[in-house]
């Protein structure tokens, strides 16, 4: 047998056998025992903190300071996460938002623009001159433009003037501006982007036609530029403020839209005032 050898030695009349152990095959090193050994313990899971839903909390912050003789309709989109929040009446006449709405479809579709144009954008933007903007609608398209805007980027219950010469009576939402407005900072081209924000940025307290159109958003004490509507119809008055709002938690798109009695301005004003404060003070942490 491979391993073993055998010998026999004869003495007198005895056998003696003597017999060679194989040699010890080698063997690895006994592991440590398991008992004694210093395992490492396993990770413990970490579930990322949700990041804070400022707009729900915005929008009804804004709904609770409605006075009562005001119809109201609003929507906050939280920029970094996509939450759209709305709330109240679902549609208003544009009055001068229709201005924005002109001019992102002459952008979007790559209007060859004169400097004049240029200066027309630029004034029906900062002190919303109807002046400018009639020259805008009649050159650029008018309501088929609100069609194009609209369908292009999906922006609910908006619908064309009865009369096409009236673009403050085309109808828009908080839904479907806040729409807008996300389009114009997400997906347009950054000079499209910052030839809007910019002459955004350059609102005047008084616009072309006297009216003070620091009230909303442009009424308080934040890094905010946005597009104001006012508009007379009947024993009505529109007041709208759609606009960005930047501060420490993020940027967030706020539309407010409201139709209340003729009154005074002033009085008119304090009331949406009042409530885009209110909204404002969720991000503020003093709500």
């Amino acid at each position: 047998m491979s391993g073993f050898g055998r010998k026999a030695l004869v003495s007198g009349l005895v056998l003696v056998a003597v017999v060679l152990a194989a040699p010890s095959l080698a063997t690895s090193v006994t592991p440590a025992d398991p008992a004694v050994q210093v395992l490492a313990p396993p990770p413990i899971p970490v579930t990322p903190s949700p990041a804070p839903e400022y707009a729900g909390d915005m929008v009804a912050a804004g709904m609770n300071a409605v006075p009562s003789n005001m119809s109201f309709g609003t929507a906050v989109l939280d920029l970094s996460t996509g939450d759209l929040e709305t709330d109240g009446v679902g549609e208003f006449y544009s009055a001068s938002l229709s201005k924005l709405m002109l001019i992102v479809d002459m952008l979007d579709r790559g209007t060859d623009l004169s400097t004049s144009d240029d200066q027309l954008i630029a004034r029906a933007l900062s002190v919303s001159d109807d002046n400018a903007m009639n020259a805008l609608w009649s050159t650029f398209g008018g309501p088929a433009a609100m069609t194009r805007v609209a369908t292009n980027l999906g922006m609910t219950d908006t619908e064309t003037p009865d009369d096409p010469s009236q673009w403050g009576e085309t109808t828009v939402s908080p839904a479907g501006y806040a729409r807008l407005y996300q389009h114009i900072l997400t997906e347009m081209t950054e000079d499209d982007r910052d030839l809007i924000v910019n002459d955004l940025r350059t609102a005047e307290p008084k616009a072309a036609d006297g009216f003070p159109q620091f009230f909303g958003l442009l009424g308080q004490p934040a890094d905010v530029y946005a597009k104001q509507g006012w508009m007379y119809y009947g024993s009505k008055l529109y007041l709208h403020s759609a606009g960005v709002v930047h501060d420490n938690t993020g940027d967030y798109i706020v539309v407010l839209m409201s139709v209340q009695p003729v009154t005074a301005v002033a009085t008119a004003e304090a009331g949406i005032n009042n409530i885009a404060s209110a909204m404002l003070k969720v991000l503020a942490g003093d709500s």
